[in-house]
């Protein structure tokens, strides 16, 4: 059962439960319950539920809840418990920086808070920042700080050399802390003398960008949070891997930082909308990498009329093919004859800029399940 199959199915027995219940509370626990709840039950996929909260048949359920919320009376038709919420009072300044954050790592102003309470107030605190520079130093042999993070055998050597001058916080709190240093400037850094270039991100970063996005929505994270976080690396080398089997590591991760470092451009005025029309090329099962133009242009995979995911490239014909060859997960529908749609457009020119500005228009205006979610 595709995802859509399964969203329209929890809709129709809401609608059952609906009329039988005598307060919203008893509505709200048969269709909401994290546990036992329908929604819980039909999508048991933490990344698969997250992708259901955006759905519009998850909006539907929650107009059946405010109706019957109306019907019943907010106090008496449930009884409140802990609602999730409390509000804090900060500083406008620190309000602004937070959500410039949070539009930098391309998450929401909640999903940054959240990240950032989660972490132990043990972690926050008492770290030497000179012992971690040091660290650095020892073992950086030339690269920059973002390689270290990223490449998992230059980062085993950095965890370990802090290992080794005593500091005990965790791996990603020591990761993250380096990539401040550099930014914040808080102790000085040697400066790295290599260069980590790879010429051929058309062939993959479509994989480390639908990992980044998968992850982002199942577990709320940024993507500092993915590169500095070896188990969530690794959940991202699965993801992206699966995507573009034949690619390193090291090549999938730095390509999801190049998202954020490269791919920056301003969406585009309504008014100043690009006239690129999508051509519908039919269900994915069917369709041929043959069939597809060789030439440069984007284009887009739709679950009936709600896109999944955007992209641009150099080559169409080539890109569709990988997209084949690769593993999206199942419940996107791509081994299904028709719930999954391509459609593109090859495009005059191959100016990659003007692919970019359309793709980022794109997103921002249809704000597709699987693409990062770039800051303006």
């Amino acid at each position: 059962m595709t995802f859509t199959q399964k969203a329209n199915n929890v809709v129709e027995q809401a609608k059952q439960i609906a009329p039988t219940v005598g307060t919203w509370a008893d509505f709200n626990n048969a269709v909401f319950n994290q546990r036992e709840g329908l929604i819980a039950t039909a999508f048991a996929d933490d990344t698969e539920r997250q992708l259901f909260y955006d759905s519009d048949q998850y909006k539907a359920l929650s107009q059946m809840r405010l109706q019957l919320m109306k019907k019943f009376g907010a106090v008496a038709g449930g009884t409140p418990e802990k609602s999730g919420r409390f509000l804090v009072r900060i500083p406008k300044t620190m309000h602004k920086s937070l959500e410039v954050e949070a539009a930098r790592e391309g998450v929401s102003l909640n999903q940054l808070a959240l990240t950032k309470l989660s972490l132990p107030l043990s972690e926050r605190v008492n770290v030497s920042v000179q012992t971690i520079a040091d660290a650095y130093a020892k073992v950086y042999d030339g690269w920059s700080v973002d390689r270290i993070v990223v490449d998992p055998e230059l980062n085993v050597k950095f965890l370990g050399e802090c290992r080794r001058r005593g500091l005990a916080e965790s791996a990603y709190h020591l990761n993250h802390a380096l990539m401040d240093i550099r930014k914040s400037g808080k102790a000085e850094l040697p400066k790295a003398t290599k260069k980590t270039e790879f010429k051929d991100y058309d062939q993959f970063q479509f994989a480390s960008e639908i990992a980044v996005r998968l992850l982002q929505r199942s577990n709320g994270v940024s993507l500092d949070q993915i590169l500095c976080d070896p188990e969530l690396g690794m959940e991202f080398d699965r993801i992206a891997g699966q995507l573009a089997p034949k690619q390193p590591v090291l090549k999938l991760r730095w390509a999801a930082l190049n998202l954020r470092k490269t791919r920056r451009l301003r969406p585009m005025d309504p008014a100043d909308k690009e006239a690129v029309h999508l051509i519908t090329a039919g269900p994915v099962k069917l369709i041929q990498p043959s069939d597809i133009p060789d030439s440069p242009g984007v284009y887009s995979f739709f679950d009936v009329n709600r896109p999944l995911y955007a992209g641009e490239t150099g080559n169409l014909q080539q890109r569709i093919g990988l997209h084949r060859d690769g593993r999206l997960p199942t419940w996107l529908g791509l081994d299904d004859d028709s719930s999954c749609i391509l459609k593109y457009a090859p495009t005059p020119s191959d100016n990659k800029d003007e692919r970019g500005k359309w793709l980022n228009q794109f997103i921002g205006f249809e704000h597709p399940l699987l693409n990062y979610q770039k800051s303006a």
